[in-house]
């Protein structure tokens, strides 16, 4: 009842969210016992969590939740349309025997937590949903602490598509379309906002979508008949209204729902169909009822998805084809952390279908997945952390002339332009050439200084693939309903800088190369002079196995803050005893393009090859694409 006159939802959507807070506590629970027995975890400490006020109660319970079984303490931020909400959570489980100071609840604007709590060294983890804008603030602040980088798990906004090709089921897709753009007022950071639909169905699809979108019911949100309730607040509405003006000059309405008397003097907006040339069209998310159509010929499939992709948002995707192979191309081509293939695009269910995004969607791990608590918890045996005030704030070495930025560009468009085939290439193609090049280096003259380690690094690094091979060889299947596939795949990061000074370990470099080719990232490492020699060696030798040109590049520190700042970037890699830690967390954060990136760092191998990738989960309606054909191969039992 809170959820319903607190934030705007329907009836039905603060039952179904209800249900989620309770899952989010089961889950992780069940999870935080399985990490007990790793004895190498420990807490973190305090940690901030800051929650929307689109999912008032799932999000909130889900953040504070997955802090809590991990052992830490938690400060909870809620938004403040809806405190309401976050305080009776609070209340129900002080209730149930929680020590009061173990969660505390801070009622104010987010301006007074950036001041005030990012700054402050005890606290140890960040929790956010928000937009990007902020996201990216958080990071700036907590990098300007110095020091290792601070945990923070982000989950921020999309510009998330829907690509419906000329097969799909037309009854289906509209079915899907409206829950997906219309559910929760579309206020859901999972909503869809641009449909891509092939030319040949257009005009047909969208007078069956008008159609179903007359019959929605605007209104009162308490009643279980209501399809579509008010959104948020006042502010909310103008920036509805603004893209309203905008959409006069930059595209074609194609139909708006009538509002009903009784809803004209509340913040309600009608569900809204647009058509639009491209989705370059739209310059941000419109967090609301409204959906953008943009048709394609078929022969520009690859194109919608470079179009997707280069959007630089990676939350949701939707595919809508009868046409399996089409459907997974377009899902493997996606750079979306959960991509839905002939369903609707929202409803994550928790341990089902783990949410989250990349990019600017996003930093990962998921929410209600298997890597989420890990990542509030620290490692046993951490290092001395470095401060900025280690590191010279200037540190000239790292910075190159107009020379070295022009040749740092470079380095980078070549791995930019190789990423994609060497991300798609077969992970025992990967490892082979991989292997090839720890063989190469066994037996050619390494500086006499590495020697000691050479044979004992090659035999870490030989294991490691092992490892590597174990985690990725198959894809985590889900538990879920008859009649439907959940999966979880481990995707690379994209471009990552394996970094080198002679604080870092030769072993330590070592690893992070090889755990990043096999991964499917391309490298381009980043060495002082104390390495450059081997980092030669080792690109001529991984050269040699075949794989192609530009996977594994060289650079001297020179390149170094040029390669930080570019927006293709995808994280960087550095042993955690260099004291330029703190310094490479600062740049990363000071980047005025890209999401959010993380310094990865770890004293384990098995958590490096957990870091250098992303989650990206499909869910799939096997029943839509002609019947699930496991039901037919059913016998009955001999009894």
């Amino acid at each position: 009842a809170i959820c319903v006159r607190e934030a705007g939802k329907t009836a039905q959507d603060s039952i179904d969210e209800v249900r989620e807070a309770v899952d989010f506590c089961r889950y992780y629970s069940a999870r935080a016992k399985e990490l007990a027995e790793d004895q190498r975890l420990l807490p973190r400490g305090v940690v901030l969590c800051i929650s929307p006020w689109n999912f008032p109660l799932a999000i909130f319970t889900g953040q504070v939740a997955a802090a809590l079984v991990t052992g830490n303490t938690v400060i909870a931020k809620p938004a403040e349309q809806t405190s309401i909400i976050a305080k009776r959570c609070i209340e129900i489980m002080h209730s149930v025997g929680l020590p009061e100071d173990a969660l505390q609840l801070l009622i104010c604007p987010g301006k007074g937590v950036g001041e005030t709590l990012l700054p402050d060294e005890r606290i140890k983890a960040v929790m956010f949903t928000g937009s990007t804008q902020t996201g990216t603030l958080i990071s700036q602040t907590l990098a300007s602490r110095g020091g290792e980088q601070v945990p923070l798990i982000a989950e921020t906004g999309g510009q998330n598509c829907m690509i419906v090709d000329s097969t799909a089921l037309p009854e289906q897709v509209v079915d899907d379309i409206v829950h997906s753009g219309f559910q929760s007022t579309g206020q859901r950071c999972s909503a869809l906002r641009v449909l891509f639909v092939q030319e040949d169905i257009a005009d047909k699809l969208t007078t069956m979508l008008i159609g179903a979108m007359k019959e929605l019911k605007i209104g009162d949100p308490a009643f279980l008949n209501t399809d579509i309730g008010p959104v948020i607040d006042e502010k909310a509405l103008k920036s509805l209204k603004d893209h309203e003006k905008y959409m006069e000059d930059h595209g074609k309405l194609l139909y708006r729902n009538e509002l009903p008397e009784e809803a004209k003097n509340g913040t309600f907006y009608p569900p809204t169909l647009y058509e639009i040339e491209n989705i370059n069209v739209l310059e941000q998310e419109t967090f609301g009822p409204v959906i953008h159509v943009v048709r394609y010929k078929g022969k520009d499939l690859d194109n919608v998805i470079e179009q997707v992709n280069g959007t630089g948002y990676g939350l949701t995707m939707g595919v809508h084809s009868r046409i399996e192979e089409r459907a997974f191309e377009l899902a493997a081509k996606s750079r979306s952390g959960n991509v839905y293939i002939n369903r609707n695009m929202i409803g994550a269910i928790v341990g089902v279908q783990p949410f989250g995004g990349r990019g600017l969607s996003g930093t990962g791990p998921k929410a209600g997945g298997p890597n989420y608590l890990p990542r509030l918890m620290v490692e046993r045996a951490t290092p001395k952390p470095s401060t900025i005030e280690d590191v010279d704030a200037t540190d000239k070495a790292l910075v190159g002339d107009d020379k070295s930025a022009e040749q740092a560009t470079e380095l980078m468009d070549k791995a930019t332009e190789i990423e994609a085939k060497w991300r798609h290439t077969a992970l025992n193609d990967r490892l082979s050439a991989v292997r090839q090049l720890l063989a190469k280096l066994a037996k050619v003259d390494i500086v006499e200084e590495f020697a000691d380690d050479l044979n004992s690094t090659l035999a870490t690094a030989r294991q490691q693939l092992t490892n590597i091979e174990r985690k990725l060889a198959k894809p985590k299947q889900l538990p879920g309903p008859t009649g439907e596939s959940n999966t979880l795949y481990l995707e690379p990061r994209g471009v990552l800088v394996c970094f080198a000074d002679k604080g870092v370990t030769f072993e330590y470099w070592t690893m992070s190369i090889v755990t990043a080719l096999a991964t499917g990232n391309v490298v381009v490492s980043v060495v002082s002079e104390e390495f450059y020699e081997e980092a030669m060696e080792f690109k001529s030798q991984f050269d040699a196995t075949g794989a192609p040109k530009g996977v594994f590049q060289v650079a001297r520190l020179s390149h170094f803050d040029t390669l930080l700042m570019d927006e293709r970037l995808a994280g960087v890699v550095v042993d955690s005893s260099t004291e330029r830690t703190a310094r490479i967390s600062a740049m990363l954060s000071s980047r005025e393009e890209g999401g959010i990136l993380p310094v990865i760092t770890t004293e384990y191998d098995d958590k490096l090859i957990q870091r250098m990738v992303t989650e990206k989960t499909i869910s799939i309606d096997t029943t839509a694409s002609g019947g699930n054909t496991s039901l037919m191969t059913l016998v009955e039992d001999d009894d």
